[in-house]
């Protein structure tokens, strides 16, 4: 089983209930991410199973391999060498962007969150959903919906968390965890990003950025800066909202939109993906360079 490098709360929740159904059918399952498990997400069932590309103790030829809530295969960073020598592969998604890379495809750009996707998948193989299991979906939900208020939160998302609460997610444990409790270095790289806010384009247009000096300074990680994004698209008559965080190796750039801009198609421009709404790209320029290649093709989109 395997997720997305960065891995968020849909990767990994579809990923571990993923590998939980299997499990039940009787597979030997292992999970695999490049990065770490975010510390906001230790909290779930079955996060002290997964490992590294690098651990020894997995296989080096595999059966199945199965990809979720990963629009290509570069975001498998490292673990994509246990994907392609795997005999068959199974790609798992819901982005409309999705590159269409395994053996077989099982996209669903209507659903939620891939979570939805695994859920129908468990219902079709009549398997038990456990607590545990209830508690990675809600999570898939939870996290893709941004506490059920972006576009994606109808009926069926509604319907469907009653639902996993039914079966045992505990929603406000859930909910705490995943969005209102973070370490104070989180909250001061927050600050320190919000405080260099810019608009352009007529206000249409809101950025900010931070840069490895600043990371450093507050002992900050890639995790600490997640939410940052989201906070800047509650700005009001802003159209499109952009986070650029220098990293070792390049910008990590976070796309947001408030109205109907596709930043999906933007993103994917520059190698990057994801929804109509939310976007990311990993870019291997710069900060400086990345700042404004991105703000120069919003502007154009724009026009």
């Amino acid at each position: 089983m395997l997720s997305h490098q960065n891995p968020d709360g849909d990767t990994l929740g579809s990923m571990l209930a993923m590998g939980a159904i299997l499990k039940k059918s009787g597979h030997i399952v292992d999970h695999v991410i490049s990065d770490p498990v975010p510390v906001i997400y230790k909290f779930l069932p079955y996060t002290d199973l997964v490992k590294i590309p690098e651990d020894s103790t997995l296989q080096k030829n595999y059966d199945l391999a199965f990809s979720l809530d990963c629009g290509s295969l570069k975001r498998l960073g490292k673990a994509k060498d246990l994907w392609h020598k795997a005999n068959t592969t199974i790609n798992i998604d819901h982005h409309i962007s999705n590159e269409m890379f395994g053996k077989i495809n099982c996209i669903d750009p209507e659903a939620v969150s891939t979570g939805q996707v695994v859920y129908t998948v468990a219902k079709q193989l009549k398997i038990k959903i456990t607590k545990e299991v209830a508690t990675l979906l809600y999570t898939t939900l939870l996290t893709d919906t941004g506490c059920f208020s972006n576009s994606k939160t109808n009926e069926t998302a509604l319907s469907w968390g009653a639902e996993l609460i039914k079966f045992g997610a505990e929603h406000e444990s859930i909910y705490r965890k995943a969005f209102l409790e973070r370490p104070f270095k989180a909250i001061k790289i927050f600050g320190s990003a919000l405080k260099d806010c810019i608009l352009i384009k007529k206000g249409q247009v809101m950025w900010t950025c931070v840069n490895k000096d600043s990371m450093k300074k507050l002992n900050a990680t890639s995790e600490d800066t997640e939410d940052i994004v989201d906070y800047m698209a509650r700005t009001k008559d802003v159209r499109i909202c952009v986070f650029f965080r220098e990293d070792k190796n390049g910008t990590k750039v976070s796309l947001r939109a408030n109205d109907d801009t596709d930043v999906s198609k933007i993103a994917s421009l520059f190698g990057g993906g994801g929804h109509k709404k939310a976007a990311g790209i990993n870019m291997s320029y710069p900060l400086e360079k990345a700042k404004d290649m991105i703000l120069k093709k919003i502007q154009e989109e724009l026009k």
